[in-house]
C-alpha cells in the first residue's frame, strides 16, 4: 500500500528508462502517454490532479490579485492585461536560454532546496532525456561554466627557493641549478614563497565598501589612525599638489608562526586599508595579501627581500592613481590614490622586511646607529 503523496517506484523507474532509450522529442511524447495510460494508479493520480489543480490555480489567481508590490502604481486590470501581454509575448516568441543561463538556475535551484552534487546530476540527464537543449551535463561542467569568466582577484606567483644556493625555481623536489648540492633532491623543505597583485585585490574591496567621510583635519584628538600624524602629512603633502585629490592609506602588518607539529613555518604580509569602518576593516574578505611563505624555517633575509620588490613596486603604482566605482557613486568611477602609511611589526618582522639585523645583534636599532653592547649570561 503507498501512501498518498508516495509514488511506485518501479513504475518511475520503468518510465524514466524508457524515456532514456527514446530517440526524438516525439518518441517521448508517445511513450510518455502511454505509460500514463497503461498504469491504473497515474490514472487515479491524474483524477486527483486536476483536482487539486484546480484549487492551486485559484490560489495563484488570488496572489495575483492580492499582489500590488511588483506593480505599483497600477491597476488591477492593468496587472491582468500586462500578464497576459507577457504570457502571449512569450508564446510568439520563445528564446532557448543558453548553457551559461541553464546553469545559472541550476545552480541557484540547488542552492534553494539544499540538493546535492547528484541529485543535480540525475536532474540533468532528466532534462537531456527530454530533450531540453544546452543543459550541462553534470555539476561539474555547471562549476566550470559558471566560474570560466569570473576575474581571479588573488592573482599570485609562486617560486621554490633552494636552501643551499638560495636559487629561485618550480620544483619542490629538486633545485633547477646544475652546480647546485640540491640538484639531485632537496634534503631539507624548501622554502616556498607565494607574492600576490595589490590592484585587483585593492579595487575590489574598494568596489564594495564605502569609504568613511573625511575627517576634520583640525581635530587634536586621536581616535583612529586617520587622525594620525603620517595620514595628515601624507594628506597635507598630496592636497598641495592636488586639492581635490581622493587618497585612502594602508596598514601593513608582518608575522609568522610556527608549527611544530608538521616542522613548519608559515610567515604573512598583509594590508588593510583605513578609510573603512573598523567594525568591517579587518574582516577577512578586506584583508589585502602581499605575500605567503612556507618551509621548514623562518625566510631569510636576503631571500626574502628579492621577494618585495614586487609588491614595492605595486605600491609605487597605487600612489599614482587607479579608477574604483564604490556603491555610493552609482556606477560613475572616481580616480583614487593608495598610500602606506604605516607598518605593525614585532623585532624579527621589521628586521625580515626592513633587512636589518636581528634584534639580538649589533646595530639593530631602527632610529640610531649606535653598535650596541653584548652581554655574557648564562
Amino acid at each position: 500500500m503507498f501512501h498518498d503523496d508516495e509514488v511506485p517506484l518501479r513504475s518511475t523507474k520503468n518510465i524514466a528508462r524508457q524515456l532514456r532509450d527514446a530517440k526524438d522529442r516525439h518518441s517521448h511524447e508517445t511513450r510518455y502517454t502511454y505509460n500514463e495510460q497503461d498504469d491504473p494508479m497515474m490514472v487515479d493520480q491524474n483524477d486527483e490532479q486536476l483536482e487539486s489543480n484546480s484549487i492551486v490555480v485559484s490560489q495563484i489567481v488570488d496572489d495575483v490579485s492580492l499582489d500590488t508590490h511588483s506593480y505599483l502604481g497600477n491597476s488591477e486590470d492593468d496587472n491582468s492585461q500586462d500578464i497576459q501581454s507577457n504570457l502571449l509575448t512569450q508564446d510568439i516568441s520563445p528564446s532557448s536560454p543558453d548553457t551559461r543561463e541553464i546553469s545559472t538556475a541550476l545552480a541557484l535551484f540547488r542552492h534553494r532546496h539544499r540538493l546535492s552534487k547528484s541529485c543535480i546530476n540525475d536532474l540533468c540527464d532528466l532534462l537531456r532525456s527530454f530533450g531540453v537543449a544546452n543543459v550541462p551535463s553534470d555539476f561539474r561542467s555547471i562549476e566550470k561554466i559558471l566560474i570560466k569568466n569570473q576575474e581571479n582577484t588573488l592573482q599570485s606567483r609562486k617560486y621554490i627557493i633552494c636552501s643551499k644556493c638560495g636559487n629561485k625555481g618550480t620544483s619542490l623536489s629538486k633545485c633547477v641549478d646544475i652546480k647546485c648540492e640540491s640538484q639531485s633532491g632537496f634534503v631539507s623543505t624548501p622554502t616556498t614563497i607565494c607574492t600576490f597583485k595589490l590592484l585587483p585585490q585593492v579595487t575590489s574591496i574598494l568596489d564594495r565598501h564605502n569609504v568613511m567621510p573625511e575627517p576634520d583635519i583640525t581635530n587634536t584628538n586621536i581616535s583612529d589612525v586617520q587622525y594620525g600624524y603620517a595620514r595628515r602629512n601624507v594628506i597635507f603633502r598630496e592636497r598641495m599638489i592636488d586639492s581635490k585629490k581622493n587618497i585612502v592609506t594602508m596598514l601593513l602588518n608582518s608575522d609568522g608562526i610556527a608549527l611544530k607539529k608538521f616542522s613548519h613555518s608559515i610567515w604573512l604580509t598583509c594590508m588593510v586599508i583605513n578609510e573603512l569602518p573598523r567594525a568591517i576593516r579587518f574582516n577577512i574578505g578586506n584583508v589585502i595579501i602581499c605575500s605567503i611563505s612556507m618551509g621548514g624555517n623562518k625566510p631569510k633575509k636576503n631571500q626574502f627581500q628579492s621577494f618585495i620588490k614586487y609588491w614595492v613596486f605595486e605600491l609605487q603604482q597605487l600612489e599614482l592613481g587607479f579608477h574604483i566605482s564604490p556603491p555610493n557613486l552609482h556606477g560613475h568611477f572616481i580616480k583614487v590614490h593608495a598610500y602606506l602609511i604605516a607598518a605593525a611589526l614585532d623585532k624579527p618582522a621589521q628586521a625580515l622586511l626592513m633587512n636589518l639585523n636581528d634584534p639580538t645583534g649589533y646595530y639593530s636599532c631602527v632610529r640610531c646607529t649606535i653598535q650596541g653592547k653584548g652581554l655574557e649570561y648564562s
